[in-house]
């Protein structure tokens, strides 16, 4: 292990038992209090007007992906255009890879290396099926079409499969740590972790010495971790949640009030208090902190008010809500409470040109979106940078561009469900196990043997590397005591009623909580 993942535990450890779950976290998405993104939402009975769209361009641009494939051996073919600069230190070879592989695939050999995959799924608390769905259908093409971890594409030599173990576990504790001791048993070699509400399994794997991935980083044990990295696009709640303030206090001018439903789970509680509340009180001077606009803004005010999961009744809530006679509502909890959420706005008259509603990353379903009709349109989304999901022939970015082709076609033909695949956790599951095998890749041109230990020590040592789907990857630049938070950029999106615009690009809100004690809840 680098010196970096032998960190000792900062204090702020302590507090790793309480989850800042997904939904209110955002998911990034992440970009995720109360689970970020998605029990099983209410599915719309016909398609969204994006997936078609979608399906259209994919169709339009597969052709040109292919002709793009040069027969080299130097990983230059197909990368034109693609800025290393910009979309992080590899990008173009990756790109170059890929679009090799779409030409000449290669399949891997060799004994298996094990990956463990812990994530919550059939518990009415959390369930996110999408994350474990779209890993397996990333390691379907890694094996098939990558030559698994450790391939060199350019020269045509494969490398191992990856054999992913899930592990399926309920929002308990118990469950939690369960997982953990059945992955360890199984003989994994390292471990991701997609969301989980309690940290505990954290000290399991790190007496073992094995290293865990965090998608979805929602727990101060997420952040603060030693032998952690937490890649999740937007840094999970530390950063999505801190993004909606940003955004919220900034894009609509000097507001004074501003709505904060928040989902009421044990994460929920963290994210809120320390990440939303907390940045307010720093934008009005009543919390000191180090952030540039710290006291900008005396005259702000906020309303929270606390949503637990699967309400079946929101109404009262959205009248707490609306009767504060907000400027701007923030919210993130797990898919269908966003969308019961947004019902219930709609039935009390709330429409987003009214109020704007400013949602997680971890909220985007683009069924449930669809199904919301006119009620969705006009709905911002703060996450995880990246542009996956857009329909691709409204992609300017060629890299960008590229990946969201990959995303789209590669999932689908590798058993994901179109349902699935847009969603916000299935994205970050697709980003996770690409990172694996490009950090393969590169272990083995250097000559090393990939195992879990080598591959924790690419991420320690990340700084600014390309990312599939997101922005750069950069653990060793951690801030502290955030030590385990490797991407803490969002970006922030508008739903049109058929597809994500881009509104703003990569920006942050970090910089409301630096210098700041952390507020695990109301009496910290």
């Amino acid at each position: 292990m680098s010196s970096r993942g032998m960190r000792a535990r900062p204090a702020l450890a302590l507090f790793c038992g309480l989850a800042l779950i997904a939904a209110a976290c955002g998911g990034d998405d992440e970009e995720s209090p109360s689970t970020d993104a998605a029990v099983e939402t209410t599915a719309a009975t016909e398609e969204t007007d994006a997936a078609p769209e979608t399906t259209a361009a994919t169709e339009e641009t597969d052709g040109a992906t292919e002709t793009t494939a040069t027969e080299t051996t130097d990983g230059g073919g197909g990368a034109e255009g693609i800025d290393d600069a910009i979309h992080g230190t590899g990008a173009e070879k990756f790109v170059a890879d890929l679009t090799a592989a779409s030409a000449s695939p290669l399949a891997a050999e060799g004994e298996p290396i094990k990956i463990g995959f812990q994530n919550p799924e059939g518990d009415p608390n959390g369930s996110f099926p999408e994350f474990s769905l779209a890993a397996e259908a990333t390691v379907e093409y890694i094996n098939n079409e990558l030559g698994g971890l450790g391939a060199d594409i350019a020269n045509g030599v494969p490398g191992r499969p990856i054999e992913l173990v899930v592990c399926k576990m309920a929002i308990t504790p118990d469950d939690s740590q369960r997982c953990a001791n059945e992955l360890l048993a199984d003989g994994v070699e390292l471990v991701f972790s997609s969301i989980n509400f309690f940290g505990n399994h954290f000290p399991t794997y790190a007496a073992a010495d094995l290293p865990v991935i965090v998608i979805t980083p929602i727990t101060v044990g997420d952040f603060t971790s030693p032998g952690v990295y937490s890649i999740g696009g937007g840094g999970g709640c530390l950063g999505v949640h801190t993004g909606l303030v940003e955004f919220a206090t900034t894009e609509f001018g000097d507001i004074e009030r501003l709505g904060i439903p928040w989902a009421d789970t044990p994460p929920g509680v963290v994210c809120y208090y320390d990440l939303e509340k907390k940045p307010v009180d720093v934008l009005n001077g009543s919390v000191p902190g180090d952030a540039e606009r710290a006291g900008s803004l005396p005259n702000l005010t906020s309303l929270g008010v606390p949503v637990k999961p699967a309400t079946p009744d929101v109404t009262p809530l959205v009248t707490e809500i609306l009767d504060f006679d907000p400027q701007v509502i923030i919210f993130s909890a797990q898919g269908a409470d966003c969308w019961n959420w947004v019902d219930g706005m709609g039935r009390l008259g709330w429409t987003p040109d009214q109020v704007p509603l400013v949602l997680s990353g971890a909220c985007i379903d683009f069924e449930a979106m669809a199904a919301a009709g006119d009620l969705a349109k006009g709905i911002y989304f703060v996450g995880a940078p990246g542009a996956v999901l857009n329909p691709i022939d409204s992609i300017e970015d060629p890299r960008d561009r590229f990946e969201a082709e990959i995303y789209q076609t590669k999932l689908i033909e590798y058993g994901l469900d179109p349902a699935e695949l847009n969603k916000g956790f299935a994205t970050q599951a697709a980003t996770g196990l690409m990172s694996l095998w490009s950090y393969g890749a590169q272990i083995a041109a250097d000559g090393g043997e990939v195992t879990g230990a080598a591959l924790a020590e690419k991420y320690a040592a990340s700084a600014g590397d390309h990312l599939f789907g997101s922005t750069p990857l950069s653990c060793s630049t951690a801030p502290a005591p955030y030590v385990a938070v490797c991407n803490a950029e969002v970006s922030a999106t508008q739903w049109n009623g058929e597809a994500l615009v881009p509104v703003r690009d990569r920006f942050s809100g970090l910089d409301l909580v630096a210098g700041t004690e952390i507020k695990p809840g109301p009496d910290a």
